[in-house]
C-alpha cells in the first residue's frame, strides 16, 4: 500500500466514522432525554418545591451543582467546574480538573497532563486566562503551564466554548478561565490545610529511593467589618516535592526514506554506507524508487532510564474591599517557584541508517525488522530547570449611578525559565545488530555481532554492555562533553477599562463597551552550547570515568512493563564524568547574547468592543442574549540576527592567476534586523438564548474568533550557510548562488481567523440532573504552509545579495472546516433509597472532523514520496470522559476514565521536522475520602491505574519514535478545616 492510498483511505474512513459517531451521539442524547423524562416525572410527584429542598451531601455533588448553575446563568455557551470553597476541587492538578469537562483534553506527556485542548483542537487554537487575564508562558508557545496554579488554591474553571464581544480574544477553540476565590463573596472564615504523602512505584525502583514524596497546602479566608468598609482576605500556600521518573524507547527527531540494501546494492564489502534513495537501488527494481518497496528510518535510537524530581512552592493572595455598596476593589497576586531536574542514562544506537540490510516493512513502510551497523553509546545527561512565575492585578468596580457601572483592571504576568544541561557520551566500535519491531512495545535487539557473514561466532556477549571498556571505541568523535544553557523571559502588562449602562425598559437591557491595551514582551534566547570532542580532550576516558564515577545501574526492574533486551548497561554519575572530562575549562555561557536562533519580540495589542445585551419574548418564549463587535489591532516588532562574513581574496585577477574568494563567518559580529507587522481583526458576535421551558434551554452563537501564532513562529533570525570557510569560489555571486538561508520564524504571520456557529440544547429536570447536546461548525479561510520562492537581501562584503530563504512558515488562504458534536450527561440518584441515593455520574463525549491539512515538511524526506497531510496540531477526533461517584455518611468514592484519540504534536517551531503523532491514550484514576469528623478528612488517590504507555510515531503508522512508561502514583492525605 502506498502513502497515497493511505491518504485516501484515512480521509474516507474519517468521514464515515464522523457521521457514524454523530448518529451514535444523537441516539445517546435521545436515550438520555427519555431517561431524564422519567426522572422529571418522579421529581414532579414529589412537589414543585422538591428541587429547593435537596441538601448538598458532598463536595463532588456540590461542585457539579455549582457547575450547572454557572452554565445556566452564562450569557454564552460554557462548561464549568466550580467548587464552593478554595481547595475543594477533588483533583491533584488544575489540568486534571479541566479534563473532566466535556471536550477538554490534555497531553499526558511524562505521566502528567499538560497542553490542554478544547473540543479536540490543539492548544495553539485555544486561550487560557486567570481571572480573565492573559497568562505568561515559560515556553515558546501560548500554552499555559497549569501546574503553576495548584488545584488546592484554585476555586474553579469556566470554559467558554463560544465567544462574545466582551471576552478576551485569542481562542478559536475556546477560552479557559481559571477562577480564584473572592473572599467577600465567600462570606465566612475558613482555615484549611492538607498534607499528602505520595508514592510513585517507578521512583521506588530507583537505587536508594523509597518512592515517597509530599504535597502540602494551607489557606485562610475571612471577612472583616471595619470603619472603612468590608474587607475580605484569602491567602493560600501550596508546595510539593515529587518524582516523575520514566522508562522509554526513543528515536531521533529526523526521519528519512531509503530503498537501498547494504548487501544487495553494495555487495556487503565492508565499510560504512548510509542508506540511500535511488532508482538504481535493487529495491526499486526496474521502476522509480517511489514505486518500489522502501522504508522510513531514523538517524539514531536509544533506550532511556531517567530519574526526575520536582519541587514547587506557590502562593496566592486576594484582598477584596467594599467601602460601601458602590465600590468593589480587589487585589490579587500569585507567585510560583519551580525547580526541576532530570538525570538521564541512555543506551544509544548511534548510526541508525548505516549498512541496512535484510529489511522488511509493513504496508505503511515502517520497518518491522532489519540488520543495521552502528556504534553503541553510554550517554549521560543531567538537566536542571528553574522557573519563576509572578502575576497579579488590581480590579475596581464602581457603580457611578444607578444605571452606570464602570470597571477597570490593571494586571501583570511574568515568567522566567532558566535551564542548564550537562551531557557526556562514550562510544563503542561499530557492530552489526538485528532489530525487530514488537508491536507498540519496545523493539528487540536480538543479536549484536562483528561479522555479517558469521554472526554466530562473532556475537558480542550481553555482559559486554555492562563493561566500561566496551565504550572505548577510539574513534575521533567517540567521547564528548557538552554544556548548555537557555533562558526564556515572558512578560505581559495589560490595562482594561469598561462601562455598562443599563436601561429600565425596552429590548436592549444594557450596553457594554470597553478598551484593552496590552504589551507582551517575549525573549526566547537560543540555547548556548559549549562542547569538547575527543581529539580536543586531554582528560578522562571512559575507563577513568568508570573507575571514579561509575555507578551500579540506577534502578531495578528496568523495562519490566514492556519488552526489553538490555535491562542494564554501564552507567556513571554524569556531573562527575563531566568534571573529569572538562577539568578547569571555562565553560560559562551567556544565552542572552545575540544569536541567529533568538526570538526577541514585542506584541502590542489594542482592542475595543461594544456589546448590547437584550431580553425579550418571541412567540411566548423568553429570549435573552447579546450582539456586538470586538476590533483588535496587533502590532508585532521582531528583532532577528544573522551572521557577518569575512571575505579573503587570493590571486592577481589575471587569466594565469584568477581571483578566488574564501568566505568565513565572523563569529564576533552579528547583523541585527528589525521586522514590524501590523494587522486588524474585526470580530462580530451574536448570542441568542431561548428558555423553551423552565428546565429546557436552547443556546445559539454566531461569531468570528482568532488565534494568534505561537511566539516561536514570529522569530526573525536567519542562519546563512556560505560554505563554512572551507571552499574557495570564483566570485561572491557564485558563493551566494550555492549558499543557503534558513529562517527561524516569520514576523509577518497573522492570526488565524474563523467563522463559527454553535448551537446547544440543555435540559435540567432536577438540581442533580443535566443533559446537554451541542453542535458546532468552524470555517477557516487560512492555513499554514512552508513558503516557496521567498528572497531577502543580505549584505556580503558590503554588497547587497538576494538569497532564497528556506523554512518560512506563512499563512495561506486555504479554506477548511471543523464540524463537531458534544454530549454531556450528569445525574445524582438522590431519589433512590439509602445508601444508593449517594450515587451519581457524569459523562461527556466529543466527536469532530476536519479537512484542515498540515503538510508533511520533513526536510530529509524526498519530494516524490506522497505523505498524507496531518490535521490540526493537537486535534483529536474523539474524546470521552466518564466519572462515577458515591457520597454518603461522610465517605466518598470517585472513579474517572478519560480518553482521547490520536493527534498531531509538532516539534515546536521547527516545521522542517517530520510530522509526529501521539497515539490515542486513556487514563483511569480513583479517589477515596472519608470525613473522620466535622474538621478532618482522610483521602486516598491513585492515578494512571492502568499504567498505559504514552506512544508517539512519525509519518508512518507503527514507525514509533517514543514509547514511554511512567508508572502509577498514589496519594494519601489528611485535610483539616475549621
Amino acid at each position: 500500500m502506498t502513502s497515497n492510498c493511505l491518504t485516501q483511505g484515512r480521509s474516507t474512513r474519517a468521514r464515515h466514522q464522523f457521521f457514524r459517531r454523530s448518529a451514535l451521539a444523537i441516539a445517546l442524547a435521545s436515550a438520555g432525554l427519555s431517561a431524564g423524562q422519567v426522572m422529571a416525572q418522579d421529581n414532579q410527584e414529589q412537589g414543585a418545591g422538591a428541587l429547593e429542598e435537596i441538601l448538598v451531601t458532598g463536595a463532588i455533588r456540590d461542585t457539579l451543582r455549582n457547575s450547572v448553575e454557572i452554565k445556566r446563568d452564562a450569557t454564552t455557551i460554557v462548561d464549568a467546574l466550580s467548587a464552593s470553597e478554595m481547595g475543594a476541587l477533588p483533583d491533584l492538578s488544575v489540568a486534571e480538573t479541566l479534563e473532566r469537562i466535556t471536550g477538554v483534553t490534555g497531553d499526558r506527556f511524562k505521566g502528567n497532563s499538560s497542553e490542554i485542548s478544547v473540543r479536540g483542537l490543539g492548544p495553539f487554537l485555544g486561550a487560557s486566562t486567570y481571572n480573565g487575564r492573559e497568562v505568561s508562558s515559560g515556553s515558546g508557545n501560548r500554552s499555559v503551564a497549569f501546574s503553576q496554579f495548584p488545584s488546592e488554591l484554585v476555586n474553579g474553571a469556566v470554559v467558554y466554548k463560544a465567544q462574545q464581544a466582551s471576552l478576551l480574544e485569542g481562542g478559536v477553540a475556546g477560552v479557559i478561565d481559571l477562577r480564584s476565590l473572592r473572599p467577600i463573596d465567600f462570606g465566612k472564615r475558613r482555615i484549611q490545610g492538607e498534607v499528602k504523602a505520595n508514592y510513585n512505584e517507578y521512583d521506588a525502583k530507583l537505587n536508594g529511593d523509597d518512592g515517597i514524596g509530599y504535597r502540602g497546602s494551607l489557606s485562610f479566608t475571612d471577612v472583616f467589618d471595619t470603619e472603612i468598609g468590608t474587607i475580605g482576605v484569602a491567602l493560600g500556600y501550596a508546595g510539593h516535592e515529587s518524582s516523575t521518573p520514566e522508562e522509554s524507547y526513543n528515536t531521533s527527531s529526523t526521519l528519512r526514506n531509503c530503498n537501498s540494501d547494504y548487501v544487495a546494492d553494495q555487495g556487503g564489502s565492508g565499510g560504512w554506507n548510509p542508506c540511500s534513495w535511488s532508482d538504481d537501488n535493487a529495491a526499486a527494481g526496474d521502476g522509480a524508487a517511489a514505486d518500489g518497496p522502501y522504508y522510513f528510518v531514523p538517524n539514531l535510537q536509544y533506550f532511556r532510564q531517567m530519574e526526575s524530581e520536582e519541587e514547587r512552592n506557590a502562593f496566592m493572595g486576594t484582598v477584596q474591599w467594599q467601602p460601601n455598596d458602590d465600590w468593589d476593589i480587589t487585589l490579587d497576586v500569585q507567585e510560583s517557584d519551580r525547580f526541576y531536574y532530570e538525570d538521564r542514562h541512555d543506551l544509544y544506537i548511534d548510526d541508525g541508517r548505516n549498512n541496512i540490510t535484510n529489511w522488511e516493512t509493513n504496508d505503511a513502510h515502517a520497518l518491522t525488522s532489519y540488520t543495521g551497523y552502528s556504534r553503541f553509546s553510554t550517554y549521560g545527561e543531567y538537566r536542571e530547570r528553574d522557573e519563576q512565575y509572578s502575576g497579579g492585578g488590581l480590579n475596581i468596580e464602581w457603580n457611578a449611578t444607578d444605571r452606570l457601572l464602570l470597571r477597570t483592571d490593571l494586571s501583570v504576568s511574568d515568567t522566567t525559565r532558566y535551564q542548564e544541561t550537562w551531557q557526556t557520551r562514550f562510544r563503542s566500535d561499530r557492530y552489526f545488530f538485528d532489530w525487530e519491531a514488537n508491536g507498540d512495545d519496545w523493539p528487540l535487539i536480538n543479536r549484536v555481532y562483528s561479522d555479517l557473514d558469521d554472526p554466530a561466532n562473532t556475537q558480542v556477549e550481553r555482559s559486554s554492555f555492562d563493561d566500561y571498556s566496551f565504550y572505548d571505541g577510539g574513534s575521533s568523535d567517540g567521547r564528548r562533553a557538552r554544556y548548555r544553557e537557555f533562558l526564556i523571559e515572558d512578560t505581559i502588562n495589560a490595562f482594561r477599562f469598561e462601562g455598562e449602562y443599563s436601561f429600565d425598559q425596552g429590548f436592549i437591557t444594557s450596553i457594554d463597551a470597553g478598551v484593552r491595551v496590552s504589551e507582551h514582551d517575549h525573549n526566547n534566547y537560543n540555547e548556548d552550547t559549549w562542547a569538547v570532542q575527543q581529539e580536543e580532550n586531554t582528560y578522562a576516558d571512559v575507563e577513568d570515568v568508570g573507575a571514579n564515577c561509575g555507578t551500579d545501574f540506577p534502578q531495578s526492574g528496568y523495562g519490566e512493563d514492556t519488552s526489553v533486551t538490555y535491562d542494564t548497561w554501564a552507567t556513571y554519575d554524569t556531573l562527575c564524568a563531566f568534571d573529569r572530562m572538562v577539568g578547569n575549562e571555562d565553560w560559562s555561557l551567556t544565552p542572552e547574547a545575540p544569536s541567529s536562533g533568538d526570538v526577541v519580540l514585542s506584541e502590542d495589542v489594542t482592542s475595543a468592543f461594544v456589546m448590547a445585551n437584550f431580553e425579550s419574548e418571541w412567540g411566548g418564549v423568553p429570549v435573552t442574549g447579546n450582539f456586538g463587535v470586538r476590533v483588535v489591532e496587533t502590532d508585532v516588532t521582531s528583532e532577528g540576527y544573522r551572521q557577518s562574513f569575512i571575505v579573503e581574496t587570493t590571486g592577481a585577477g589575471t587569466d594565469e592567476d584568477p581571483l578566488s574568494f574564501l568566505i568565513t563567518e565572523d563569529t564576533d559580529t552579528l547583523t541585527q534586523e528589525t521586522y514590524t507587522n501590523s494587522y486588524t481583526n474585526v470580530l462580530p458576535s451574536v448570542n441568542v438564548n431561548f428558555l423553551l421551558r423552565e428546565d429546557l434551554e436552547l443556546r445559539t452563537a454566531l461569531y468570528k474568533a482568532v488565534s494568534r501564532p505561537d511566539m516561536w513562529w514570529l522569530g526573525a533570525g536567519r542562519d546563512l550557510n556560505l560554505g563554512g570557510g572551507e571552499e574557495e569560489y570564483a566570485s561572491i555571486e557564485e558563493a551566494v548562488e550555492e549558499g543557503s538561508v534558513t529562517a527561524f520564524g516569520n514576523p509577518n504571520m497573522e492570526s488565524i481567523e474563523s467563522e463559527n456557529f454553535d448551537i446547544s440544547l440543555g435540559w435540567y429536570p432536577s438540581e442533580d440532573t443535566a443533559i446537554s447536546a451541542a453542535l458546532y461548525h468552524k470555517r477557516f479561510n487560512a492555513g499554514l504552509d512552508t513558503a516557496d520562492d521567498v528572497y531577502e537581501t543580505f549584505v556580503i562584503n558590503g554588497q547587497p545579495a538576494e538569497m532564497e530563504v528556506n523554512g518560512i512558515i506563512e499563512n495561506t488562504g486555504e479554506e477548511s472546516t471543523i464540524n463537531g458534536i458534544e454530549l454531556t450527561v450528569q445525574h445524582g440518584f438522590s431519589s433512590l433509597p439509602e445508601p444508593f441515593d449517594g450515587l451519581g455520574f457524569s459523562a461527556g463525549v466529543n466527536f469532530a472532523d476536519t479537512d484542515f491539512e498540515y503538510p508533511e515538511n520533513g526536510s530529509e524526506i524526498t519530494d516524490d514520496i506522497d505523505i498524507a497531510p496531518a490535521n490540526l496540531p493537537g486535534f483529536s477526533d474523539e474524546s470521552y470522559n466518564v466519572e462515577g461517584y458515591w457520597e454518603k455518611y461522610g465517605a466518598s468514592a470517585r472513579l474517572s476514565y478519560k480518553y482521547r484519540s490520536e493527534y498531531l504534536k509538532p516539534f515546536g517551531s521547527d516545521f522542517g521536522q517530520t510530522n509526529r503523532y501521539v497515539q490515542g491514550h486513556d487514563s483511569l484514576d480513583l479517589s477515596l475520602a472519608y470525613n473522620l469528623n466535622a474538621n478532618l478528612q482522610i483521602k486516598l488517590q491513585a492515578l494512571n491505574l492502568a499504567n498505559d504507555a504514552y506512544v508517539e510515531y512519525r509519518v508512518a503508522e507503527d514507525a514509533f519514535n517514543r514509547i514511554e512508561y511512567s508508572g502509577r502514583k498514589f496519594f494519601l492525605g489528611l485535610r483539616f478545616r475549621m
